[in-house]
């Protein structure tokens, strides 16, 4: 079975485009709960009258629900997946994990594709996705090929590959950026875009390089598609909800070709919409300065002299559906139309055939039933069965037509996924918090560890290699450790559970959770488990599904508010961060080494934005991620009285040193008032 082609649609100019170019399916948002807010979007009636359109050319609807959700909107999200089944849509691509046990307890029939925004990107990954009861992952934009290729081997569930589009400059579902810089957060679809500004990279004594290093070249993999299709991908996504009707005419007509094995005509696609150029670099793992591009002048320039041509490819409906038809004449009976299209079979009558000079066969059958223009159909055969010399008038034949038609459209409309009015899965009573509170402290190295007593934290999370290194030196400290994976863990996942079993046989008892693969080689070790802020957990729903997959404790998403926070229901015990520099973007193309080179950063590297302010660039310990944090760090010290919601505070080191780390944690045990400049992340002022 051929892969299908999946297109992106903002609007209802979008969906035609997409239709009329040959599209096998699109996504699509509701005017909420999609990560795209500031796309047009539909309306429920909209949205129905969208299905119904697209399902009459064959053309499958996944709707995007794929944002953050708190539980003051669990009402309007029941409205939402009401309106999707209603409407006929044939899956929802869906993030949070608590919106996704919403979907299995409202609409249990409706297939779940687990969103990029979960940032999955192996084989662990997927087996959570699946335990979770997704059919299809729609896989991080960051993999190679062969990631791709091990995660195809390892899986039955469905596959998507974005195959063209923009690219994040972070891994997706982990930017925070837009959301700390001015509350619109990616996560709920807001991202004002603050990475395709002005930034350059530098490290002490080096730079300032670059003018928009955190910007990169759209992707594109259309002519790569037989490759996928070989390695058994089962949808190539097309990114640009946001982009006119004309890119997504350009983009579906360039993946239409390369499948049938033609080469794709790139230049009208590049022309509608670049960054200066393509590329595949993470597919081919050729990270490097050549990803790296912004829309310039002449980028923009190019499109006025394509967007006509564009617009001809999908001025009107094109037939696209194979239709059989075969006539029976017999005198004195009503004539008998039987149409075959898509798996289905309709049968109509007619006018009774009269005596004829010109009795009817299949030239003149098919030159009037093989009018159907304005239809999704085309005459592909016809056959005429007659006894004597009879025929039927024109109108005669129309009115069959016509009928059969209407009928076959009827009979081939797939049947909607049911709403069932459930309540949602029973929320434990709120837990009282832990008393007293509980301090976290998250470090980067053990020498960090030089003046922290034991008892100044009940948890001490430590990158995997430190603990690996320093065990023995730790064993004061062995029943509090917590062992830190990487981040993201790519193909490296075998080595890493490896090392998780030895270190839980050696005494190290709990792992700190940051993504979903790391649940999965959690639990195979034996490992309690921890979830950190990264898993983005913003709801009960999500809490309790969090639970139910074996998390013992959880911090809450940093995009939260202390007022959504407070009313969480969760038996776990819940943590907040209350000190440290937040990650706010995760590369694994990182800006600093392309501009300037690992040897000179020497994990001391930072970004500058135009207004002069600077972000640490710090690698993960593997150095196969690294991260943008804050300008300042985030500071509650003088603010604990007002958690007591929570039952544990971390307490998140970069690259303080011990005698720093000291003063802080006298800082927080006595609430004193933090030194500026700090900021209070998002606790207060939430995200949109």
């Amino acid at each position: 079975m051929m892969p299908e082609i999946l297109a992106p649609v903002g609007s209802r100019e979008a969906l035609e485009a997409a239709v009329r170019c040959g599209a096998d399916a699109v996504y699509l948002g509701q005017k909420s709960f999609s990560a795209r807010a500031d796309s047009r979007n539909f309306s429920p009636e909209e949205l129905a009258d969208a299905v119904a359109y697209a399902h009459r050319f064959g053309v499958k609807v996944h709707q995007a629900l794929n944002i953050l959700t708190f539980d003051r909107e669990l009402d309007a999200l029941e409205d939402c997946i009401r309106a999707a089944c209603d409407a006929g849509v044939d899956a929802l691509i869906v993030q949070d994990w608590g919106v996704a046990a919403a979907v299995k307890t409202l609409a249990p029939n409706m297939p779940l594709h687990a969103s990029t925004q979960m940032a999955i990107h192996s084989t662990a990954g997927v087996r959570l996705a699946e335990e979770l009861g997704f059919c299809r992952v729609v896989l991080a934009r960051e993999l190679s090929k062969k990631e791709i290729a091990e995660i195809r081997n390892s899986t039955s569930l469905e596959l998507e590959v974005f195959v063209h589009g923009a690219h994040c400059m972070s891994i997706s579902g982990q930017c925070y950026l837009s959301a700390m810089l001015g509350g619109k957060s990616g996560n709920r679809g807001r991202c004002a875009q603050p990475c395709r500004l002005p930034f350059t990279a530098a490290a002490p004594g080096i730079g300032p390089a670059g003018e928009a290093v955190l910007s990169l070249k759209d992707m594109c993999l259309i002519p790569r598609l037989t490759e996928l299709a070989r390695m058994g991908i089962d949808s190539f996504k097309i990114e640009g909800r946001m982009k006119r009707p004309e890119y997504v005419a350009a983009a579906v007509t360039a993946c239409r070709k390369a499948l049938e094995g033609q080469p794709p005509n790139l230049a009208p696609l590049q022309a509608v919409f670049s960054r200066s150029g393509f590329t595949s670099a993470y597919f081919d793992e050729k990270i490097g300065p050549d990803m790296f591009g912004f829309r310039r002048k002449e980028d923009v320039e190019a499109a006025s002299g394509v967007l006509k041509e564009l617009q001809e490819t999908f001025r009107k409906d094109v037939p696209r559906i194979p239709a059989a038809m075969e006539l029976s004449l017999k005198p004195d009976s009503p004539s008998c139309l039987t149409m075959t299209a898509d798996g289905k079979t309709v049968q109509v009558s007619g006018d009774t055939p009269r005596e004829s000079d010109t009795p009817a066969n299949e030239a003149l059958a098919g030159r009037f039933l093989g009018k159907l223009g304005g239809t999704p159909y085309y005459l592909d055969s016809v056959k005429v069965e007659t006894e004597g010399n009879v025929s039927l008038p024109a109108s005669g034949f129309n009115a069959l037509r016509r009928e059969a038609v209407e009928k076959l459209d009827a009979a081939r409309i797939p049947a909607a996924c049911t709403f069932v009015k459930n309540p949602l899965p029973a929320l434990p009573p709120k837990r009282k918090p832990l008393a007293p509170r509980e301090f976290w402290g998250e470090f980067q190295t053990a020498a960090q560890l030089t003046a922290v007593k034991p008892e100044d934290f009940d948890r001490i999370l430590l990158p995997v290699p430190e603990l690996e290194t320093h065990l023995d030196a730790l064993s004061e400290y062995l029943p509090r450790l917590v062992a830190a994976p990487p981040r993201f863990s790519f193909s490296g996942e075998k080595e890493l559970a490896k090392k998780l079993k030895a270190l839980k046989e050696n005494g190290v008892p709990a792992l700190w959770c940051s993504n979903a693969a790391h649940i999965i080689l959690g639990r195979e070790a034996g490992m309690e488990l921890l979830g950190s802020p990264w898993l983005n957990l913003a709801n009960s729903q999500s809490l309790l599904a969090a639970e139910k997959i074996g998390l013992s404790a959880a911090a809450v998403s940093m995009e939260m508010t202390l007022s959504d926070s407070v009313k969480l229901q969760s038996e776990m015990p819940l943590g907040v961060i209350v000190y440290g520099r937040l990650p706010l973007m995760s590369f694994r193309s990182c800006p600093v080494k392309a501009r300037i080179g690992c040897e000179k950063c020497r994990r001391k590297g930072f970004l500058t934005d135009r207004k002069g302010i600077s972000f640490p660039v710090r690698c993960d310990y593997d150095r196969s991620v690294s991260f943008l944090y804050n300008s300042v760090p985030l500071e509650l010290s003088d603010r604990l009285e007002e958690l007591t919601a929570f039952s544990f505070y971390i307490l998140s080191f970069l690259d303080e040193t011990p005698e720093q780390i000291e003063e802080i944690i006298c800082r927080y045990r006595s609430h004193q008032k933090p030194p500026a400049p700090f900021t209070r992340g998002l606790l207060y002022r939430g995200v949109e």
